[in-house]
Parts: C-alpha cells; sequence; structure tokens
C-alpha cells in the first residue's frame, strides 16, 4: 500500500525519513533549534502529531516548537533497558492509539533504535496488527546484520510484565504467551532478509 505522508515528505531534508505501516513515518527527532522551520513543513505534508520516544534526552522546549508549529505532540519514554516496563505498559493503549490514529511522524534522538523497539511493541502486542505487517527496523544493523539483542530484551521485559489487567487493557488473549513468541520470531525472521 503506498504511503501517501511519505511521498509528501521525501523531498524535505529528513534524515533517515521512512515509511510506517500506511499511515505514518519515522525520522531523526527535529529538535534542533536549526529544524523549527521543517516542522511547519511537516504539518503542511499532512502530518498532523509528533510522537516523541526520548527518554532522558526528552525536553519540553521542543513540545513548545511542535505546538506552535500546529502540530500534536505525543511523548512516550521508549528504549531497551532503564525506562519501567510497568510505565511502558501503562503508555502503550494510548500509543497504539496515536500510531491507529495515523499521519504520524515517530522519532527518538537519531531516528533508529529506540523507534525500532516502539514499532516491535506495536506489532508484538497491538492485536488489530495483521500477523503479515511486519515493520523494517532499520537501526538495529551492523552492517546489513539485524541485532536483536536489544528489542528481545525490551519484548520480554514487557511480557514478562504482563498483568491479567494489562491483557485485558491491551485486549489480549489470556493465553497471549504462544502468540508473543510466533510474533518475535516473525518479526526477526523478517527483518533479518530485509
Amino acid at each position: 500500500m503506498d504511503n501517501l505522508l511519505y511521498t509528501n515528505l521525501k523531498e524535505l531534508p529528513i534524515v533517515d525519513l521512512a515509511p510506517v505501516y500506511n499511515n505514518g513515518v519515522r525520522g531523526r527527532t527535529m529538535s534542533a533549534p536549526s529544524c523549527g522551520w521543517l516542522l511547519s513543513k511537516v504539518r503542511e505534508a499532512g502530518v498532523k502529531a509528533i510522537i516523541d520516544l526520548r527518554t532522558a534526552d526528552h525536553t519540553d522546549k521542543f513540545q513548545r516548537k511542535v505546538n506552535n508549529a500546529g502540530l500534536i505532540y505525543h511523548h512516550i519514554s521508549i528504549d531497551s533497558k532503564h525506562a519501567d516496563a510497568r510505565d511502558i505498559l501503562a503508555s502503550l493503549p494510548d500509543f497504539f492509539q496515536w500510531i491507529d490514529d495515523g499521519d504520524f511522524y515517530i522519532a527518538c534522538a537519531m531516528g533508529l533504535h529506540r523507534t525500532d523497539i516502539a514499532l516491535s511493541l506495536y506489532y508484538v502486542f497491538h492485536p488489530s496488527v495483521p500477523y503479515d505487517c511486519v515493520p523494517e527496523l532499520r537501526g538495529h544493523r551492523k552492517g546489513n546484520v539485524l541485532r536483536c539483542d536489544d528489542i528481545a530484551r525490551r519484548l520480554n521485559s514487557i511480557m514478562n510484565a504482563l498483568t491479567p489487567a494489562d491483557i485485558s487493557r491491551l485486549a489480549l488473549p489470556d493465553d497471549y504467551r504462544e502468540e508473543f513468541i510466533r510474533r518475535k520470531k516473525n518479526l526477526f525472521a523478517i527483518n533479518s532478509i530485509f
């Protein structure tokens, strides 16, 4: 399926820009002082919301710039091991809705590692994502070889932290572990051949 948002943005100087599913894009964060004009351009191109995945490098200054450009700002702290799994779990329903709403630009500082983890969480733990809609993991590569340890660590931490209440809130089946393993294996298998 064509990604119109990506088509509209690809002529702009956005580092590591790539389509995400059929309704969003990923790339490097536009938090640098020199990127203020770029936020207005991405809004004109059809982006409605910025999803910021940064943790310790997250600032209110960027949120103000995003809002001043007429965009919606969302934040969820994502990383491979330092962000608390319970905090991430509490944020997943909102995060899934932001992706489902479409017309988003998702980024961490470099638009690579934390973005891969966030998209992996969406694929593995959101029940409405089709099994064959595997996101391309662009940041966790050394040469052309996928490094899946950071992503697996975070996926496993979320699975191990799931409570019955979380399973219900995320609309997952009670026996989700088998599907979790199946999706995680598929995520890594598909990304090993990109």
